[in-house]
């Protein structure tokens, strides 16, 4: 079975005729949108047909854009050396700040008109992107003007995304010298990254150490890159009228606040079950009631068994089986078609990614299969990402988009499928391996992300008083990791340099990528709850809600599956539900 995939579909390659076909087309749709809001938007006469004109000339236009960017993407991806794709993707990034003006312009345009709803309802068309067009009303709000906005588009790219790829330089091309078994050896951080993973705990300790020194060599510089890019931040939403960056964040991620505390009330109050899992582990590892950060991500067990990518692909179209028959079949069509890069190489990104191709109904995952079973369960994750696509296949393109945090809830709720599959069919201590290294992925994505919550928060408080240096960024970090983790870590083997691991704090437009994350993984696990407690007839109402996240927001969508998302019972049922692993963990020791 062959482990690449087949970008045909999209393109054969930037030299052909139709790549080249479509760039031609994008500059041209560039030239009409913005011609389009030259001549249209001096006036609101005839307000409903130019809303239409709009949509069709946007949607036509996002659409290029994303089969463009998507291949230059996928092709960086899976070939970190190919120049030309990098080339191509600041192209198209460029080009898009080319429609900023117009795009900016009819924002404005549509929040002078006092009569929306009415102009709505005179057309189909506008009635199918009634949300877009709300959304875009309540962004118009914290919009500047179009030449302060197309301003700050190209000012961004010698700013805070100049910031941003001089911190993904300096951790992409930094190596990291390390004895690897007694031989000296060069490697890369995120080859060193993994080492967390390893069976050898000398191994993991000496790489996480490594990490560190590593972090120490390029802190200076990062720590003037997240500067300059949280108080550009900083800066262009309170010129916008934000209150804050996590009040921008909400908003573009269709979540209010009530929701949000209600989440972390109950994760702050989970806690506490989360360190007795950390203090267990430290005690099989044999260490002294606490546990070395080091040893954080420890593989516990004997996973050893090998499974083959055919296999693999047997078992997840059998497991989706379970919950639907279009799931399986979704997940069969996705191994045959090939749109899944699973072959490991050099050269190649180390983590899972799932793009989708909205003009062309399909999408395709990035993954590094070694024939391990938690290979199967980061596949069966991306492909949970790729049928939230198709179940938003009929859509138009600007009805596309959902929030972050609804994100991560088909993949996990997929991943969640395949895990039970594989606790029912593996060896005893593979399956305590799996049911481990789910346990320690949740309270990555509950514990940890807590802690890179709160710093970020801090970190924008801090920001407005000036710059902060390395060793003030280091302390904020300690602070809020120990606030996380409690007694249960060791916390003298906690580097200082977390903040430089996460990725997140320095990419531009996108504050506060921890908590969608976390509400990501407990809300699937609130939605398989669910499933468990109605069975069958839960899986139409899944569909529905899937379908419905690209023209609701969280609280409406929940709302399809009978969820209230602002009761902290919806989310302390959720968390039982790790307890419960927790609890069948410790009882297997």
């Amino acid at each position: 079975m062959d482990l690449t995939w087949n970008l045909d579909t999209l393109y054969t390659s930037f030299k052909s005729e139709k790549f080249k076909g479509d760039v031609e087309l994008l500059n041209q749709n560039i030239a009409n949108l913005n011609d389009w809001a030259t001549k249209k938007m001096k006036d609101t006469n005839n307000a409903a047909s130019k809303i239409q004109e709009f949509l069709k000339l946007y949607n036509k236009y996002k659409s290029l854009y994303c089969c463009l960017y998507s291949y230059a993407e996928l092709t960086s991806c899976s070939d970190s050396s190919n120049i030309e794709a990098m080339n191509v993707l600041d192209d198209i990034e460029y080009k898009n700040s080319l429609v900023t003006d117009s795009y900016v312009k009819f924002n404005n345009w549509l929040n002078s008109l006092n009569n929306i709803d009415e102009l709505i309802d005179t057309s189909p068309t506008l009635i199918e992107h009634r949300f877009y067009l709300k959304e875009l009303l309540l962004q118009s709000k914290y919009l500047l003007s179009e030449n302060e906005e197309s301003l700050i588009a190209k000012m961004q790219s010698t700013g805070s995304k100049a910031w941003q790829r001089l911190y993904m330089e300096l951790i992409s091309t930094i190596l990291v010298d390390i004895d690897i078994e007694g031989k000296p050896k060069e490697i890369s951080l995120s080859e060193l990254r993994n080492m967390a993973y390893e069976k050898n705990e000398s191994l993991r300790k000496t790489a996480y150490y490594a990490e560190a020194d590593a972090y120490k060599s390029i802190s200076k510089a990062s720590a003037a890159c997240l500067n300059g890019i949280s108080g550009e931040a900083l800066t262009i939403y309170d010129m916008r009228g934000y209150k804050s960056p996590l009040e921008k964040v909400l908003m573009g991620s269709r979540m209010d606040y009530e929701t949000l505390n209600a989440m972390f009330s109950s994760i702050k109050e989970s806690l506490p079950m989360f360190h007795k899992y950390y203090r267990k582990k430290a005690e099989i590892l044999g260490h002294k009631v606490k546990l070395p950060f080091y040893d954080i991500f420890a593989p516990m067990g004997d996973a050893s068994t090998k499974i083959s990518y055919l296999d693999a692909s047997d078992l997840i179209v059998s497991s989706f089986k379970t919950f639907s028959q279009e799931l399986a079949n979704f997940a069969k069509k996705v191994f045959d078609s090939r749109w899944i890069d699973a072959e490991p190489r050099t050269g190649k990104c180390n983590y899972g990614l799932a793009v989708d191709i909205f003009p062309i109904k399909e999408s395709r995952i990035i993954a590094n299969f070694n024939g391990n079973f938690s290979d199967v369960v980061v596949l069966a994750h991306e492909i949970g990402h790729a049928y939230h696509s198709y179940c938003l296949r009929n859509e138009k393109m600007l009805n596309t988009d959902y929030p972050t945090p609804i994100a991560e809830t088909a993949s996990i709720f997929c991943e969640t499928i395949v895990n039970n599959a594989l606790l029912n069919i593996v060896p005893l201590n593979e399956g305590f391996s799996i049911l481990e290294k789910s346990i320690s992925d949740a309270g990555y994505y509950i514990v940890d992300f807590y802690a890179r919550y709160i710093f970020e928060n801090k970190l924008f408080e801090r920001r407005k008083l000036g710059q902060l240096s390395v060793e003030e960024l280091n302390e904020l970090m300690l602070n809020c990791m120990e606030e996380a983790y409690g007694d249960s870590i060791d916390f003298e083997t906690i580097h200082p340099y977390m903040w430089m691991d996460k990725i997140g704090y320095f990419m531009t437009d996108n504050e506060f990528l921890n908590f969608p994350y976390s509400f990501g993984v407990l809300f699937s696990k609130g939605l398989y709850a669910e499933y468990i407690k109605n069975g069958e007839a839960f899986v139409s109402q899944y569909n529905n809600f899937l379908s419905a996240t690209s023209k609701n927001n969280i609280v409406d969508s929940a709302k399809i599956i009978d969820i209230d998302v602002h009761s902290i019972d919806f989310w302390k049922n959720a968390l039982n539900l790790i307890q419960k692993d927790i609890d069948a963990f410790i009882s297997r020791v």
